[in-house]
């Protein structure tokens, strides 16, 4: 974690702060996002925990989550832009649906599955490089987010015929306070009013870091449509 804030407290006032001259003469944008998002993590683990990763590869599947907030843009020139944002996420995995292995004659299948969630609040520093700048703009975009756990949520599903019931619960599986990670994608933005312009922007998000200290290490990642709206002041 010292390793993760010694990094962006290096990185961070050089991107923004040490463009202060150029921002004073260029146009600031604020903007509200959302993003749909595609989530999973990916495992890594040495030989003795392997056993735990194979079973969660095969019971585990990918879950839909989003990723949410404010961005606000600085335009240094006609080509590149530096972006920061304070987003909201839910991200995580789900064990699909499954049924008890034995059931008494006559009797209908239970059937369980589950969805985890894990939140975070995301504050991430990109730049855009803009390969197309007319009135319709095309640019590629990278960068990196320090991501602040929150908390994690288990929704249980329980299914009996044609019937189901959720529950949710709060659970603490360890996660680490603060982990890194990037992003990155490409994008198309058109100006839908005199001072606003909208954002379609194919993005890709993966940690770094593990989000848990543990023997088998987790890295989540997400590939989503982010589509903002962007206010020039």
């Amino acid at each position: 974690m010292k390793k993760i804030i010694t990094f962006l407290a290096i990185v961070f006032p050089f991107v923004i702060f040490g463009q202060t001259d150029t921002i004073k003469r260029k146009k600031i944008e604020l903007g509200i996002s959302f993003s749909p998002d595609y989530a999973y993590r990916m495992l890594k683990a040495d030989a003795d925990s392997k056993a735990i990763t194979d079973y969660r590869d095969t019971a585990e599947v990918a879950k839909f989550g989003y990723t949410t907030g404010l961005n606000a843009e600085f335009k240094l020139n006609k080509k590149w832009n530096v972006e920061a944002g304070i987003l909201f996420s839910d991200n995580g995995e789900r064990i699909k649906k499954q049924s008890l292995e034995s059931v008494p004659y006559g009797q209908q299948a239970v059937t369980y599955a589950y969805n985890f969630h894990y939140y975070y609040l995301n504050i991430p520093v990109k730049a855009d490089y803009f390969i197309v700048t007319g009135k319709l703009k095309f640019y590629i975009t990278a960068g990196i987010s320090a991501n602040i756990f929150l908390s994690e949520n288990i929704t249980s599903i329980t299914g009996l015929g044609n019937s189901e019931s959720k529950k949710t619960t709060k659970a603490d599986h360890g996660f680490s306070r603060v982990n890194l990670g990037m992003l990155a994608g490409c994008g198309i933005r058109y100006p839908i009013g005199k001072r606003t312009d909208l954002l379609v922007e194919p993005l890709y998000r993966r940690s770094l870091t593990s989000i848990v200290d543990a023997p088998v290490k987790g890295y989540l990642y997400s590939a989503g449509l982010n589509i903002g709206f962007y206010y020039n002041l």
